[in-house]
Formats: C-alpha cells, structure tokens, sequence
C-alpha cells in the first residue's frame, strides 16, 4: 500500500460530533488537532455560511504563528471535479482565508477524490512548526514594528512578543525597537531597518553563539559577557561585524557599504578581502569586494549647553556646543532615559535647534555628532525638561 505524505493524511472528515454544541459559531465548533481543523458540522464547499466559517478559520490560524501553512482540499463527486472544477472550488476557499488577513504563501488548494457516496465538502489541514524556544523577546517598540518568517508575512509585534530563528525583524521609517537576546544582549534596532535573526546558542562554560543577519539599516548592540571562544557576529551583505567587545554599532547601506563604530570593546570588521580590528572609539567601514578602512577615531559626545532642567511653557530651544570635524548633529528626544523606543530624531547643520511640534509632558535630549562620512560619535549627555502650558 503506498504511504500518503503526513500532511495528507490529516485531509479527513472534518466534522466532529465532540463539537457539534458550538451550534452558535461559525463553524459550530473549531479544533486543531493533529494536522486537521476539525468543525463542528460539515463545511459545504461553497455559500455564506461555509465563508463565515472560513473567515473565522482565519482569525483562529492568525492567532497560531507556529502554524506554517493551511491546505484547503475539496472533496468532490467525480461530475463535480471535472476539468479543474474541483481545483476551482478549493482555490476559491482559499481566496476566502487570504481576503481575512492569511499570507498567500501560506495557503495552497487541492482537489483529492472523494469517498464514493458521500456529499461534497471541504476539508482543511495545517502544517506546525516545531516548538522552539524563543531567541529574542520585544523589550521596547515604537512605531511600525513588524517580524515574520518572509517579508509577505511580516506582522505587527509588540512589546513581550517573543521572535525566532530565521524571522525577520522590521522597523518603519519613524519606528524604533529594542530586543533582548536569550544570552542577554540587548540589541537596538534603528529607524527603517530589517534583520534576520539567526541563532542564538548558550553552551557551557559561559561559551554563546550569537549570529544576526543585518538586511538594512543600523543596529547598536550591547552584546553580553561571553566565555572563552564565545561568537557574536552581525553579519551585512559583504562582512562580519565580529564582538571581541561589547558595544557597537553596525550600518548596511543599500549600495552595499557596510560601516562600523564600535563604542566600547573590541570588534572585529571581516570583508571580503581582509579584517580588521576596530577598538572602542573608533569606526571602520567596507566598500562592497573591497577590505576595511583604515581605522578612524570617532567623534568625541557633544556638550549640552541648554536647557539643562527646567519646565518650561513652550518647548525650549536645544543648543550645545561645536565638535570639531562634525559635519551635522543628529538631535534625540525620547520619553524615556533608555532611548529604546519612541525617539524622534532632528538633523541640524548647526548647534541649535527650534524643536517642532507640541511637546506637553517630560522629554529627554541628546546629541550626537556626525563627521563627513556619515559616522557617528558619541552620545552627549541626557538632560531633560518639562513643558507644561
């Protein structure tokens, strides 16, 4: 007897009469088990309440992100399955679980036989991803913030959501978030970024295994003490950012220069035709098929001048003093001291800035400096200051 694929031995009926109570939902019923979304009555291949049901099948598997994809199986008489007319009706199906929000790509249709005498119907069936332990979790967010295995899957995360490896994480233009890896590292993700995660591996003798795969954008990483022979790399289309330190921060641009700054610690820059080391207060990048730069010292943490404290009836005018060889400052306000998540950032060509917009409540403030070429310094102190009308 030929051996069916497990996922087509979970096309059976799906009717149960365990939940033919559940006469007030949709489908009178819903349980996943075992590879099959059983219903409470049978699902008639087509009409409003088989779309109802459907829907809500929807809402139930977006609630379920360890469930990697859904087949829709049209069992038909033979007259009805015809020259594709069995297809069509499954298709149609899962045209119904797309309209309420699934990925594409997670929905497929076919069109197996049916059991002679038995009416036509719909069956469905789900594919499980293995459990896995999570290997980061959302410690801050602000703004349009989203991960999923492939960028048509991507889904809103928030605060506590728990990521995993291969997922990727994105942020918005004017979006921000920290994640908290499971060795400990925190790593902040810039405004409109996208990174993979890869694994992250606890071993023995404080030994970890750290690996993140950097798409777009900037991620400043505080990376966690490690045993003897630990790795933790950020890797970008043409390098390695490899940790032998603890604080840097890393930028993918899209024509593939790849830079990096490393704040405190010691990391190592790997492209393709040669590494080098960039100790803390100096930064390094990589042209695409070309080795590092020569190392460069960074720019040292502006001084704030005003306002130090204070509230205020309006927002106050920022200012601080030069940094030589800064080209412009890049201005952060946040809510918070942490500046993990909700900072609005301000590029200024000077050293004064007329902040724009309404600003009632308690805002801290920052500056950094940016040479030339793009990097940035050290951040200034953070002061703060109140505005109350």
């Amino acid at each position: 007897m030929k051996r069916t694929a497990p996922w087509m031995m979970a096309l059976v009926l799906l009717s149960s009469p365990a939940l033919a109570a559940d006469a007030g939902e949709p489908c009178g019923g819903l349980r996943f088990t075992g590879g099959r979304i059983e219903t409470g009555r049978p699902l008639a291949p087509k009409g409003p309440e088989t779309t109802a049901c459907l829907q809500h099948v929807a809402e139930a598997l977006k609630a379920r992100p360890a469930i990697r994809s859904v087949t829709v199986a049209a069992r038909l008489p033979d007259v009805e399955r015809l020259e594709g007319q069995g297809l069509a009706v499954a298709k149609a199906a899962a045209d119904v679980l797309v309209a309420a929000g699934l990925p594409r790509t997670r929905v497929s249709a076919v069109a197996p036989p049916s059991t002679p005498g038995e009416p036509g119907q719909l069956q469905l069936a789900y594919v499980e991803r293995p459990a896995q332990p999570a290997v980061a979790r959302v410690r801050a967010a602000s703004g349009d913030v989203s991960a999923g295995p492939a960028p048509a899957e991507l889904r809103p995360r928030t605060v506590g959501d728990a990521l995993y490896t291969g997922e990727l994480f994105d942020t918005g233009p004017a979006a921000r978030a920290e994640l908290v890896l499971a060795d400990g590292s925190a790593v902040k993700v810039m405004e409109g970024s996208l990174v993979r995660l890869g694994s992250v591996e606890l071993m023995a003798n404080l030994r970890r295994k750290v690996e993140l795969e950097l798409l777009r954008g900037t991620v400043e990483t505080a990376a966690a003490p490690g045993g003897e022979g630990s790795v933790f790399e950020v890797r970008t289309r043409g390098a390695v950012a490899g940790v032998r330190g603890t604080h840097f921060r890393v930028t993918a641009q899209e024509d593939g220069t790849h830079r990096l700054e490393t704040l405190e610690g010691r990391v190592a820059l790997i492209a393709k035709k040669g590494d080098l080391d960039v100790v803390g207060g100096y930064g390094s990048r990589a042209m695409p098929d070309s080795a590092p730069e020569p190392v460069r010292p960074l720019l040292v943490a502006p001084t704030l001048a005003d306002p130090r404290g204070g509230t205020f009836r309006a927002a106050p005018r920022l200012s601080w003093w030069t940094v030589p060889g800064a080209k412009t400052y890049r201005v952060e306000l946040a809510r918070t001291a942490d500046f993990a998540a909700g900072v609005q950032a301000y590029p200024s060509q000077g050293t004064e800035l007329e902040v724009p917009g309404s600003r009632e409540g308690k805002w801290f403030w920052r500056v950094l400096a940016v040479d030339g070429d793009g990097f940035v310094g050290f951040p200034s102190k953070i002061f703060a200051f109140d505005v109350r009308p």
